[in-house]
């Protein structure tokens, strides 16, 4: 927002407490190339079976995951992170050569900004071999099936997308960023202090996670606006 609207046009307060806004939730994404499906020690099968066309999540226990949250606090990414997989080939054949696959991988707890001053152009590729292993642990014949791979660092997803630090939710959702604080006191009906100006993304009330609420509920804003002679 304070890149694309001009200094002139937002008051200097609510410049200043964007400029403080936090986007904390960092992400890593890989899309791969495979050989074959990954086989599940506890699901092994000898083809593609309903947990391959389902959403698979690697977090197997609370502990798991408040072990990660905190490794990635101390070290920049954790060891052993959260890894959501999907594999849309299952669905759609046409997405790969016949007996192969593609996966997408969803990773978290990966800090928007490493330790040390380290940049994520340098650890990109070491981040990958940790979210390989991880899968492999569980998949055995993961790492040896990988053709290919496309690696999307935070920093990458900042610089490809947009997506500050890396933060799907577009903003840390904590307590003085969430409700009608989100994304500052005074703003969470989705009109910015700019006329015509309206915040519709996860940066917006409720927030993120795929549900459309916040550009269903700025478009009904806008749509009353434009009712009311406002824009």
């Amino acid at each position: 927002l304070t890149k694309l609207v001009g200094a002139e046009a937002l008051e200097p307060d609510f410049r200043k407490r964007m400029e403080n806004y936090v986007c904390g939730s960092g992400t890593f994404r890989m899309n791969v190339a495979l050989s074959e499906l990954p086989q599940f020690s506890c699901l092994p099968t000898d083809g593609a079976d309903e947990h391959h066309r389902s959403g698979i999540v690697i977090g197997p226990t609370v502990d798991y995951l408040d072990r990660a949250w905190l490794d990635a606090k101390i070290n920049g990414w954790s060891k052993e992170p959260i890894v959501e997989m999907l594999i849309p080939s299952t669905m759609d054949d046409s997405l790969a050569p016949a007996g192969q696959h593609v996966a997408s991988l969803f990773c978290q707890q990966f800090a928007p900004e490493l330790p040390d001053g380290a940049s994520w152009d340098d650890k990109r590729d070491a981040a990958a071999e940790t979210i390989i292993d991880t899968v492999t642990k569980y998949a055995p014949n993961f790492r040896k099936s990988i053709l290919g791979m496309q690696l999307h660092s935070p920093l990458d997803l900042e610089r490809k997308f947009g997506l500050v630090g890396g933060d799907i939710m577009h903003g840390r959702l904590s307590l003085d960023q969430m409700f009608s604080t989100r994304p500052q006191p005074g703003y969470a009906d989705h009109r910015m202090p700019v006329k015509g100006l309206y915040l519709c993304g996860s940066g917006a009330h409720p927030g993120g996670g795929v549900t459309g609420a916040p550009g269903h509920n700025a478009a009904k804003a806008i749509i009353s606006d434009f009712r009311g002679h406002r824009v």
